[in-house]
């Protein structure tokens, strides 16, 4: 009897020093950015984008002039990048995770800079319906644009549009310098959402 009380405590003392300590909070995807592990798209140009089967251990320096580090957190692995909601990692000292987008209409964000030059990113738009040009139809769409600082958000060089629970499907690029129209870069042909 006493061996067996002994071992019950000893089992909840374990079990406590075992606690949450270990374990990471989840940042879960937004619903313009579905990326639930296990999620992919295909598009248009042949561009496949998959997300990890599972949410993945990270943290990241967010400052280079600090030596501090973000808290360790699981979040969605894509095509070689930590996802932080609309967040995204990027190869950047300066700027480690890029923001790609915001649900709120004219709010615009710096996301780099490039040889001195600042690049921005801002919501232009909100559409109820949108067709790509396959006739696919989409609702709850956002526009974001991505654009030299110096230029402003009506010669950018990449437009993202993003269909609520879908996530990207179509992005346009152009050449803020020369006088051609945009160009469709890819379109989402087909996609699974594993939510």
């Amino acid at each position: 009897m006493m061996k067996n009380l002994l071992f019950v405590i000893i089992s909840a003392l374990l079990l406590l020093g075992c606690s949450s300590d270990s374990e990471f909070s989840i940042i879960y995807p937004k619903e313009y950015l579905p990326a639930y592990p296990g999620s992919w798209w295909v598009y248009s140009n042949g561009q496949r984008s998959l997300v990890h089967s599972e949410y993945v251990a990270h943290n990241y320096e967010p400052n280079i002039y600090s030596p501090d580090n973000s808290s360790e957190k699981l979040v969605p692995y894509m095509d070689g990048e930590y996802l932080y909601e609309y967040d995204i990692t990027q190869m950047s000292t300066v700027f480690p995770v890029k923001k790609l987008l915001k649900e709120t209409l004219n709010s615009d964000w710096k996301v780099n800079e490039v040889n001195g030059e600042e690049i921005w990113r801002k919501t232009t738009q909100k559409i109820d319906s949108f067709y790509l040009s396959t006739d696919s139809l989409y609702t709850n769409v956002i526009v974001v644009v991505e654009y030299k600082k110096t230029l402003g958000d009506d010669r950018w060089n990449l437009k993202e549009f993003y269909a609520k629970n879908v996530g990207l499907i179509r992005v346009d690029v152009n050449n803020p310098s020369d006088t051609l129209s945009a160009v469709i870069q890819k379109e989402v042909v087909t996609y699974h959402i594993n939510n």
